[in-house]
């Protein structure tokens, strides 16, 4: 019998002496390293940055909201005040001369008017709106005025003027109201001669209107102000 089938079989089955192949633990010990995990110091650092990051993006957004906030008041109240002024300058020389008459009591006030956007039921939304001159040491019955804290013995016309509509929680339309300070001054450049005050050949009124706003539905806080003056000649021929 034959015994050479049976010398290839154990030779075939006899464990090689030469070392194993290193390739597939060098493969496995890559695969380990390419997915690695962060380490708890790099989540940290990685959620500091992300913070920062964030808070710098909210309040830009904050910021840039807040001032487009205060360019719609700041508008709006220089609109309103140059449109009071505008009414000034239309008016009758006597009834300016009989608003602006400081020393009288009862003196009558401005005869303005203003638009309500508020009136949707009529066509006429134009409506009686007096302003008062200064100074005025209290208010008059029926009027809208306080008493303004940085000169004695004046009052503030107070306007509540509608700015903007924004939608609440529930989606309705709301309106945003804004509180608009008006104080009214009129100057002339009369002459005093021999202790007589005169009015001069070429007569004039200064009409300046101080004014502050604020709007508690905005994010801006605090009181802004604004001052505009116009001058109003030949008012004797008028």
């Amino acid at each position: 019998m034959s015994l050479e089938p049976f010398a290839l079989f154990m030779i075939l089955q006899k464990p090689s002496r030469f070392p194993r192949s290193k390739s597939s633990a060098v493969i496995r010990s890559a695969h380990f390293k390419q997915v690695r995990g962060f380490t708890l110091v790099e989540v940290m650092v990685g959620m500091f940055v992300f913070t920062l990051v964030a808070i710098g993006i909210t309040a830009t957004v904050m910021q840039t909201r807040r001032i487009a906030q205060l360019n719609v008041m700041r508008t709006v109240a220089y609109t309103v005040a140059q449109g009071y002024i505008e009414q000034i300058l239309s008016l009758n020389a006597a009834d300016i001369e009989a608003a602006s008459e400081f020393w009288v009591t009862g003196r009558p006030p401005l005869p303005t008017e203003s638009v309500n956007a508020m009136l949707t039921n009529t066509t006429n939304v134009e409506i009686s709106d007096p302003l008062y001159v200064s100074p005025l040491s209290s208010a008059p019955v029926g009027s809208n005025m306080v008493a303004r804290t940085d000169v004695s013995g004046d009052m503030w016309n107070v306007k509540n003027i509608m700015i903007d509509l924004q939608n609440n929680a529930l989606g309705v339309p709301t309106a945003i109201p804004m509180t608009l300070y008006l104080d009214v001054n009129i100057s002339r450049n009369w002459q005093q001669v021999n202790g007589v005050w005169q009015q001069p050949t070429s007569p004039y009124m200064l009409i300046k209107v101080d004014f502050q706003y604020q709007s508690q539905g905005y994010l801006t806080a605090g009181w802004y102000k604004g001052s505009l003056q116009m001058v109003r000649t030949d008012i004797a021929g008028q």
